[in-house]
């Protein structure tokens, strides 16, 4: 499994796009264990979670290329020291290096190198431990990179080549369109930015107020050693239950794995907190159906439906564990006990 770690501002530009899509942010978020906030307080969670959060997002909204949207209108002060160091250096070149040198302050397991070849300069960008669902981050991560330089050269400006280590998840057309470049796929471990050494080594017109909007060293506290606290994850587990319970109630090893954990750590954990992972969603079905039932307009076998239940009858039995007696009668005696209007 991923031990990767990253700032949850990797996804600033996230809530925005989803709600001009008419998704709601909270819903996508929640069914990773995380919050809106915690894109704005720049938090640091599982890269794991962040490329589910990613998958969601593409999915809700029917667009596999979200990633390119969400590169070009990334803010680089949003990510901290390494956005802003696109903008001091006296060259594009020195501009990469020093994102290059800044990366351990926003996500940790990440290699990269700018590598020299003749007239050309490759960035090669490896997501260290990350499998096939890296696709959206390292997409994104690419129109980021191209969006600065840009940035930096002018609108003109275009790279040789890029490839990306995973398969063409959209369509093919629209990458190179987008980055004007020649794009393939799927043929190596890593993603390559192909550019001319001589457009990365022209002398740029630095501004002084760039400077002057650089984070001080506590917002560069690397986050390498970055381990979840059990409080942490016990948050994680419950948004996630909330969020899934409708349709399909999350499992312990589909949660494992949106938090890049193994099945097993992820029970130790809960365990150590005092709340296994199965008594976390009974519990929270329990505190659900309650609170449904106590709402005349909702049925009794949609409270069931709306826990996840397949049929009312497995419903009855767990209330009958819960509180005594079924849950009709749970509510007649409810609204008998409710005082006279």
């Amino acid at each position: 499994m991923s031990r990767a770690a990253a700032r949850a501002a990797l996804l600033h530009m996230l809530p925005a796009y989803l709600a001009s899509a008419g998704v709601k942010p909270d819903k996508v978020f929640r069914q990773v264990g995380m919050s809106p906030d915690d894109v704005t307080s720049a938090k640091v969670v599982s890269r794991s979670q962040i490329h589910h959060a990613l998958a969601l997002s593409a999915r809700y909204v029917g667009v596999a290329e979200i990633g390119l949207s969400l590169g070009a209108t990334a803010d680089p002060a949003q990510l901290g020291p390494i956005g802003l160091a696109m903008e001091v250096g006296a060259t594009a070149e020195t501009c990469l290096q020093a994102q290059i040198n800044l990366m351990p302050t926003m996500q940790s397991h990440t290699a990269i190198v700018l590598q020299k070849r003749d007239d050309e300069i490759v960035w090669t960008h490896q997501l260290v431990g990350d499998d096939e669902s890296s696709w959206l981050l390292n997409e994104g991560a690419g129109t980021f990179i191209v969006s600065m330089l840009r940035h930096l050269l002018g609108d003109g400006w275009a790279p040789n080549h890029i490839s990306f280590p995973h398969h063409c998840k959209g369509r093919r057309t629209r990458y190179e369109d987008h980055f004007r470049a020649p794009v393939s796929f799927g043929d190596q471990g890593e993603m390559r930015i192909h550019m001319k050494r001589a457009d990365l080594s022209t002398p740029l017109r630095m501004k002084s107020s760039v400077r002057d909007r650089l984070p001080g060293s506590a917002s560069q506290e690397l986050i390498e050693a970055f381990r979840p606290s059990v409080s942490d994850i016990d948050l994680a587990v419950r948004r996630m239950v909330d969020a899934s319970l409708a349709h399909r109630p999350v499992t312990l090893s589909t949660a494992a794995r949106i938090l890049g954990l193994s099945s097993r750590t992820l029970q130790r954990r809960l365990d150590d907190c005092g709340t296994p992972f199965e008594q976390i969603l009974d519990d929270r079905r329990h505190q659900l159906a309650t609170a449904w039932l106590r709402d005349e307009r909702i049925s009794v076998t949609e409270v069931a439906m709306r826990l996840g239940y397949s049929a009312p009858s497995h419903f009855n039995r767990a209330f009958l564990r819960w509180e005594g007696r079924p849950p009709i009668d749970y509510r007649r005696e409810g609204e008998s006990a409710a005082p006279a209007r």
